[in-house]
């Protein structure tokens, strides 16, 4: 008999429930356990220049989320650590058993180093990792870029420009079907 998965869920930038599809990624695994997690990571919390009304605004948010993870299991809720993802990740998948990490792919160049150095762990842990593309934004980013003659879109218009010649068999936005 095979074991059912052991999942971290690593919330990042997408904190919300409804239309996630990284979340939906998680869900369709059917895990055993799943552990929402968000990590606040140092690199943001002391090089970012933000207000405190930015960091309000994250803290509602993460409150907001605990507790509609609480309201759909009153035995769950958000788990927020306060450790880098590099250092946290591996005690967890040991501690916790883990056998799945699931997370949606970041953009910024650190976020991307930052996950590389995650896959490598997770695969030297026995962790499989599900990554899904993109659910945070209309396109996929890097599509975009690569459609746009490899230059970052600078302004909606653009984005809208170059999503138009988007063909269905490329990066579509995301529809969400209630």
């Amino acid at each position: 008999m095979v074991a059912k998965p052991r999942a971290i869920y690593w919330f990042r930038t997408d904190l919300r429930l409804h239309d996630s599809p990284a979340l939906q990624a998680a869900l369709d695994l059917r895990p055993e356990c799943l552990y929402p997690i968000w990590c606040w990571d140092p690199h943001y919390v002391y090089r970012a220049r933000v207000g405190p009304n930015r960091w309000q605004f994250l803290l509602d948010c993460q409150s907001d989320l605990s507790a509609s993870i609480t309201k759909l299991n009153s035995k769950s809720k958000l788990f927020v650590i306060r450790e880098a993802p590099q250092t946290v990740l591996p005690k967890l998948f040991k501690a916790w058993r883990i056998s799945h990490l699931v997370f949606e792919r970041d953009t910024d160049p650190y976020a991307r180093d930052r996950d590389e150095k995650v896959l490598e762990m997770a695969k030297e842990a026995g962790v499989e990792v599900v990554m899904t593309r993109h659910g945070r934004t209309l396109y996929d980013p890097d599509d975009l870029v690569r459609e746009n003659g490899g230059k970052p879109t600078m302004s909606m218009s653009q984005v809208q420009h170059v999503g138009a010649h988007f063909s269905k068999s490329s990066s579509n936005p995301l529809i969400y079907d209630k």
